[in-house]
């Protein structure tokens, strides 16, 4: 009552750009939307993963729902007894050990390669997405003045630093003992990283960009890794999947994982390099007829990004309530 239920949420995908885009373009929307997830979080015991038609469909990885309901809490969308209910079921659902192994990811700081899984294994990715998604619950921890929760998933959200190997310079995923899985190669799509390779996921560190540029041994360093992910082509032979699709080098705009990656060269102070390949995006992936996009829509994500570029703006982080500068596409745009 007094609300709209909204449902199918492919929350890994558009926790990136679409939520944040309601929150900016239709924001009374955007806040039933996270009311939505709020009440089937209540009505089932955990957050939505994949929503579809007001079931679960459990598909993809991540607690994402956290994100969009840190945001639109953070950006005033909800109401203050809404924001209260929404860190106690992000909390409830973090804290879920028997659940797609949550409980080894808070006793080991990782998701072991090796673990008994119910699903698919993605370890990698599982590691990095929890860590991103618990510093999502730290920001609103802290924004309703719950210091000890948010100390507790701060910590938990450099957990990623748990899986780079420094021999390497990469995200690896870790067995239960402690060692890396080898051999290993970042340019391999394996069942521990979702629909993507080590080039993509070693950039999933949107909440501490310079963490991940220390570990990358400094801003050359971390800008000379950059360009190699744009420059780097697989080879004519390789057996790409279906969704690595809008490729260039070994970036791919036809999946979500890439999608804040270009905007990274910001944090090097290189605007200069994240406009010219964003330019060169929102130019060669997207056209104005049918089959236009480059990959999967995603419920949204996919035009999402293309709104915000073309704006000059994008949420690398959408909790932060920061707006990476790119170069817009218009003189002038209106909101």
């Amino acid at each position: 009552e007094g609300w709209s239920n909204y449902s199918t949420f492919s929350l890994w995908d558009t926790y990136r750009a679409a939520h944040p885009l309601y929150c900016l373009i239709q924001p009374d929307k955007a806040a039933d939307m996270a009311r939505s997830i709020l009440r089937f979080a209540q009505q089932n015991g955990r957050l939505p993963v994949w929503n579809m038609f007001a079931s679960e469909t459990d598909m993809m990885i991540g607690y994402h729902s956290a994100v969009v309901l840190a945001e639109a809490a953070l950006k005033g969308l909800l109401t203050p007894d809404e924001q209260r209910q929404a860190l106690e079921v992000c909390v409830q659902t973090a804290n879920l050990d028997d659940y797609r192994e949550i409980g080894l990811y808070r006793q080991l700081g990782y998701v072991p390669a090796d673990a008994e899984f119910e699903g698919e294994n993605w370890a990698l990715s599982k590691t990095l997405e929890y860590a991103y998604d618990d510093y999502c619950i730290a920001k609103l921890a802290k924004h309703l003045g719950e210091d000890s929760i948010a100390a507790e998933f701060a910590r938990r959200s450099q957990n990623y630093r748990n899986v780079f190997n420094s021999d390497t310079g990469f995200m690896q995923p870790r067995l239960k003992d402690g060692s890396f899985v080898s051999p290993f190669s970042p340019d391999d799509y394996t069942p521990y990283i979702c629909e993507s390779n080590a080039w993509h996921y070693l950039w999933s560190v949107q909440h501490d960009v310079d963490g991940l540029i220390g570990l990358l041994g400094g801003r050359e360093s971390f800008e000379t890794k950059l360009d190699s992910l744009f420059s780097y082509s697989p080879a004519q032979d390789d057996d790409l999947p279906i969704f690595s699709t809008g490729m260039i080098g070994q970036y791919v705009h036809g999946n979500e994982p890439c999608h804040h990656v270009a905007y990274l060269y910001n944090h090097i102070g290189r605007n200069d390099k994240a406009c010219r390949y964003i330019k060169q995006i929102m130019e060669e992936q997207y056209a104005n007829e049918p089959a236009g996009l480059c990959g999967n829509e995603d419920c949204g994500q996919m035009s999402a990004w293309y709104v915000w570029s073309a704006l000059g703006l994008y949420p690398l982080d959408p909790v932060s309530l920061n707006y990476e500068l790119g170069e817009p596409m218009f003189d002038e745009a209106t909101i």
